[in-house]
């Protein structure tokens, strides 16, 4: 049987909290991690980068930096430890990550791009693992591959988006989530949508929309909405927009501005 690091249940159930939208829940599990001197240094870091996705996902992308830098201190050792350290790799690799998603929607595009490369170079040094856990390199890749996808769309980089999207849907395959199969199909719905498919991404973006709520992950079904909001014909899905943001925001997820105990996580 594969060995956990202490604390990574306690972060699984807020990964979760987060993917169905209940933000301040997460929050509050999130922080008796990081507090918790039993958890391992790795998941530490890996709840400082989870807290910065959820500030990111509200708009706090500036903020959001505070919490993937420290991630990142935090997981340092990944450049110097051990193949085997799986979880410590994967917690370094996280903060680089949001750190690249953080900058980007700050529009700093070239800073973005130099925290892709980095990480995507940490990334290909280490030795392959069939047997890692999933939630290490697997999601860590896909991860990565989505940012890159949205660096893309961000700049106009056409085909760095659509080499994106098509890797992402590859590496999906051995993801067992149904939150990461969601989103990546989300993500080529938007890659569609900048392309001039409307009727692709409308397609797509509709099966997203069904399939978030079919599992209750408000922010993707959010997200799906404000998609449909701009390619799809139906008025429904801007009045759903409405109705998701007000519901996120009742759970602990209001949008930019943050209020001062939400920047520090509270």
């Amino acid at each position: 049987m594969r060995r956990e690091p202490t604390g990574v249940q306690a972060w699984q159930r807020a990964v979760e909290l987060g993917a169905q939208g209940r933000a301040a829940a997460a929050r509050r599990v999130l922080a008796t991690v990081a507090d918790d001197p039993r958890s391992a240094p790795a998941v530490v870091s890996l709840a400082h980068s989870t807290r910065a996705s959820l500030l990111r996902q509200a708009g706090g992308h500036g903020v959001a930096r505070i919490g993937d830098g420290r991630a990142c201190l935090l997981a340092v050792d990944a450049t110097t430890a051990p193949s085997e350290s799986e979880w410590l790799h994967a917690a370094w690799l996280d903060g680089l990550i949001g750190l690249a998603a953080d900058n980007l929607g700050l529009g700093d595009f070239a800073a973005s791009q130099r925290l892709l490369d980095r990480a995507a170079a940490h990334a290909a040094a280490q030795p392959r693992n069939d047997d890692a856990d999933w939630r290490t390199a697997a999601r860590t890749a896909l991860r990565l591959s989505w940012v890159r996808c949205e660096w893309g769309l961000y700049c106009g980089r056409m085909d760095v988006a659509r080499a994106a999207a098509s890797r992402s849907a590859e590496l999906v395959a051995v993801v067992p989530s149904p939150r990461h199969r969601i989103k990546t199909a989300l993500i080529g719905a938007a890659v569609a949508a900048a392309g001039g498919d409307v009727d692709a991404a409308a397609t797509a973006g509709r099966g997203v929309f069904a399939d978030a709520a079919e599992h209750g992950f408000l922010p993707l079904q959010w997200a799906a909405a404000a998609l449909l909001s701009g390619v799809d014909g139906d008025p429904k899905y801007g009045a759903e927009l409405g109705v998701l943001r007000d519901r996120l925001a009742r759970h602990g997820m209001p949008f930019a501005p943050l209020s001062s105990d939400e920047r520090h996580g509270r």
